[in-house]
């Protein structure tokens, strides 16, 4: 993957992320003070990613485990929601993403 790609990439997930968080909010099952708060660290985290920050990327691995747990605990919980379900897939994929870019943004130098 290329640094482009991985830049795309990054900027695609934040998005849908966002935007499957805003679908709960639409629905009724989060208030909206925590989508924003739920938000930030996505959105101070995009110049970073853009800068193809390899230490904010490994920074971001440690805050993305901490969305997983608060995610699996929705999911997983008594009723399940198909946009929880998708929150969670979307994380791991993003957490994968933040694992191994470091490398290929040194491999791409």
């Amino acid at each position: 993957m290329t640094n482009k790609n991985l830049k795309a990439f990054t900027n695609i997930l934040i998005i849908f992320l966002i935007l499957t968080k805003l679908f709960t909010v639409i629905a009724g099952r989060t208030e909206l003070y925590f989508f924003i708060f739920w938000s930030l660290p996505f959105l101070s985290f995009v110049p970073f990613a853009n800068k193809l920050s390899i230490k904010a990327y490994q920074s971001f691995a440690f805050i993305l485990l901490i969305y997983f747990m608060s995610s699996s605990l929705r999911v997983f919980g008594i009723t399940p929601y198909l946009f929880d379900l998708l929150e969670l897939l979307l994380i791991v994929i993003f957490f994968v993403l933040c694992i191994f870019a470091p490398k290929n943004i040194r491999k791409n130098m």
